[in-house]
């Protein structure tokens, strides 16, 4: 009986670590449906700027370091990197089909008559997933473990649609 007990008990703590953590399958699903609501959304007002560009930043964020087309972003120990390519349209794919993997757990397009826009995620390493969001020339990357993969492409989409330039 000591035994049946054991293996029991030992199940039951399997099962209850497996459901504590998020699944790349839901969390995926999950990442497009709240890019598309971000995508879909009024563009937040513009509270930051580099040079010819503004942008909204959250208050979570910190910017560590600008340069001509490039903004650092920090938000706790996570490191967010915006990207502007002036010469592209917001309707241009140029940026999305220039993210190359093997296997993407998310690869999702949003469009509508002004925009082209994206999520694209793949594995960097085991349960941490390189992000990137844009639309047309802009995009915004992260590295993120898989609980943080929704809510991080839902905020760099809120940022990618805010630039104005």
């Amino acid at each position: 009986m000591k035994l049946g007990k054991a293996l029991f008990l030992t199940l039951l703590l399997i099962v209850g670590l497996l459901s504590g953590c998020a699944s790349i399958e839901d969390e995926s699903k999950e990442t497009v449906t709240s890019v598309n609501t971000a995508f879909n959304a009024q563009p937040e007002k513009t509270n930051s700027e580099n040079g010819d560009v503004s942008f909204y930043l959250p208050s979570t964020m910190k910017i560590e370091k600008k340069d001509e087309n490039n903004v650092i972003l920090q938000k706790g120990d996570q490191t967010f990197i915006l990207f502007v390519n002036p010469n592209e349209k917001r309707t241009s794919d140029v940026e999305y089909k220039a993210i190359n993997a093997k296997e993407f757990a998310v690869d999702q397009t949003y469009t509508d008559k002004e925009r082209y826009g994206y999520v694209k995620a793949f594995e960097i390493e085991d349960k941490h997933y390189l992000v990137t969001v844009g639309i047309g020339g802009i995009k915004m990357t992260t590295e993120a473990k898989v609980s943080e993969m929704s809510e991080s492409a839902s905020e760099m989409m809120k940022i990618v649609s805010s630039v104005q330039y």
